[in-house]
Formats: structure tokens, C-alpha cells, sequence
């Protein structure tokens, strides 16, 4: 190799910031809590963006690292994942977007998604001032019907950006959890995860 390409290369490698220091810590998520990586939490060959879908979303090529964990315990009734994205220069703000218009403009009728049948998804956008500036978040409803039986759930759904790396925080929660109860959960770790990433940012971890 060159020694310029090889240089190159160092300096890429240098400037990657460490993805287990931007994913929240399971304290940050509740007592008790577990972090689990899932098969195939790590890497770019499960796919980030499915809001309203998986198509239309030319950000997911402009990915450069990307780790996914899950957070639960024992007889938890609220789940929840936290996803920490790398994309090159500017992917991160065409990520969040895209998804914005997807939320934005999701048709009323069920929507093929990788893996599901065909549901409806009707997302409701909120807010919360303790988050990053410009943050994207979501009250999911997935209704519909999987194999003859009809299904109706809740999620919530927070995006965050800091320079190039965009963080995602999921919650699944069982029926007998309030969506209020729901709500406060996936607000409290995705707030820290805000200072997570506005930490790395200053650190100089995290690539503007």
C-alpha cells in the first residue's frame, strides 16, 4: 500500500469514534437492566431507518458503523434498544430527513416492511426540550393483522444527531404498561443518551 493511502487510512481509523462508549450504559436505563447485543447488532448489514417502511432511504449507503444493544430484565415490562450510527460527512442530518418525511407523509394503509406483513403504522410527533436540538420524536401505533390475528401496538421512537453519528432509542412495552408510563421511559434514555453524545462531541470522539 502507498504510504499517502496508508496514512489515509490511519487517519480514518483514528478519527471513528468508539460506538460502546456512545451506547447508554443499562443504569442510564433503569435499575436492574441488562445490556444484550443482538446477532446482528454490529455492522452495516442490518439496516438502520424503517420508519413508515424500508424504502427511499439513500442515507442507509452512507453508513460507515453502526452497533445496536438491548436493554431489559427479568419479568420487565418495557424493553428497549439503543442504536448508535456512524455515517460519512453529512449522512447523519440526510438520516434524520428522511426520516422526518416518512413520518411526515406515511399513507394510511398497510406498509410492507422486511420480515413483517403488511401493518399500519400512524406515528404522532413530540417533543422534549431536554433533548438535542433538532431531535426527532415519535408515538408509533402498529395495527393490523398477523397470521388471522389482529394486532395493535405502542412503541415510541427517538432520534438524535450529534455531528456525524446518530443515535436511535426504541422501547417495546407490554399491553399492561401505560403509553404515558412508556413515554417517560424511552424520554429518560433517550435524554441520557443526549449527554452521551454531547460528551462525545467535546471529547473530540465524535466527527463534526
Amino acid at each position: 500500500m502507498p504510504v499517502a493511502a496508508l496514512a489515509l487510512a490511519v487517519v480514518a481509523l483514528a478519527s471513528q469514534p468508539n460506538l460502546s462508549k456512545l451506547v447508554l450504559k443499562p443504569s442510564s436505563v433503569a435499575p436492574g437492566y441488562l445490556m444484550v447485543q443482538p446477532p446482528d447488532g454490529k455492522g452495516r448489514a442490518q439496516r438502520t431507518l424503517d420508519v413508515c417502511g424500508t424504502k427511499n432511504y439513500p442515507s442507509e449507503a452512507l453508513r460507515t458503523a453502526r452497533l445496536q444493544v438491548d436493554y431489559g430484565k427479568p419479568k420487565a415490562k418495557i424493553l428497549l434498544s439503543n442504536e448508535v450510527v456512524v455515517y460519512k460527512a453529512g449522512g447523519a442530518a440526510q438520516a434524520m430527513r428522511e426520516v422526518a418525511e416518512h413520518a411526515k407523509n406515511c399513507p394510511a394503509k398497510p406498509i410492507a416492511t422486511e420480515g413483517l406483513p403488511p401493518l399500519r403504522y400512524t406515528y404522532t410527533r413530540l417533543t422534549d426540550s431536554k433533548l438535542l436540538r433538532g431531535s426527532l420524536v415519535f408515538r408509533m401505533v402498529v395495527s393490523g393483522t398477523v397470521k388471522g390475528a389482529r394486532v395493535h401496538g405502542v412503541h415510541f421512537l427517538v432520534y438524535q444527531r450529534f455531528g456525524n453519528v446518530l443515535s436511535g432509542v426504541y422501547t417495546y412495552a407490554s399491553s399492561s404498561v401505560s403509553e404515558a408510563a412508556q413515554e417517560r421511559f424511552a424520554l429518560h434514555a433517550a435524554e441520557a443518551s443526549a449527554k452521551i453524545l454531547r460528551r462525545g462531541g467535546r471529547g473530540g470522539g465524535i466527527p463534526a
